[in-house]
């Protein structure tokens, strides 16, 4: 919560305000859900963006969102040069290592402590919705654009909440689960299991991306006991060979 207020603050000195837009263009990276925090806090939709499509994909979301702020690893940034529309301030984050390390944005956007956007001073800013007074923006996630251009759908915090608590319920999950998640951020899955984690106290456990051959050793690694899969990842599971791996996690 600290560190999204601060980097609300350093987003507002960009002259990012409620109801625009900030693109995140990462791969799995804790930055990316700070990032994506910080625009939530000033009320600000944070926009993530997926980072396999093509340059002219990426720069249609830039334009359509009209984006104030871009932020994203450096080497994704540099496929795109000559295509970032004018008027787009563009922050760069080192590309993450294989095992993640957060705080790397601090450089780029990190403001200080005494000038964080004040949780209540944001709330006070919110329009009614449904009755209570609730932050409206949350995410604004594009479509896979598979029959056309993508289309921005607006996801109020509201929906991200809620999500969280049902999708939870569904699936059994209880406080203390470690929930394991390879899925890409700019995908729903994996931002749902962080509301997931957030909202049932549970530890969330984001790697840099899905490995058939080493997933199970990973899952015991962190101690896992809720993973995460899409119907082709488990029918790589299954091809590979059997290993000791398979039978001593913890998932449930």
């Amino acid at each position: 919560a600290d560190r999204a207020a601060r980097i609300a603050s350093g987003l507002a000195q960009l002259g990012v305000g409620q109801g625009d837009c900030v693109c995140i263009l990462m791969r799995n990276d804790i930055a990316f859900i700070e990032a994506a925090y910080g625009a939530m806090r000033l009320g600000a939709y944070g926009v993530p963006v997926n980072w396999h499509f093509k340059p002219e994909e990426i720069d249609y979301i830039l334009k359509d969102s009209g984006t104030k702020v871009l932020i994203g690893h450096a080497d994704l940034l540099h496929q795109l040069a000559g295509l970032i529309p004018a008027g787009v301030t563009v922050l760069s984050v080192p590309t993450p290592p294989e095992i993640l390390s957060a705080y790397r944005i601090d450089a780029h956007l990190l403001a200080a402590p005494e000038s964080a956007i004040a949780l209540e001073s944001w709330l006070a800013q919110q329009s009614p919705y449904d009755g209570p007074q609730v932050p409206q923006p949350q995410n604004m996630i594009y479509t896979s654009g598979t029959t056309g251009p993508s289309k921005g759908v607006c996801c109020p915090q509201a929906q991200m909440f809620w999500w969280g608590i049902y999708s939870a319920r569904a699936l059994g999950i209880r406080e203390g689960d470690v929930l394991f998640t390879t899925l890409p951020l700019f995908h729903t899955n994996a931002l749902n299991a962080f509301y997931q984690a957030m909202l049932n106290g549970c530890t969330y456990v984001l790697e840099p991306k899905f490995s058939a051959s080493g997933y199970w050793a990973a899952a015991r690694r962190h101690q896992a006991t809720v993973g995460y899969l899409l119907g082709a990842m488990a029918s790589m599971l299954l091809a590979q060979p059997k290993r000791e791996e398979e039978s001593t996690h913890g998932l449930r």
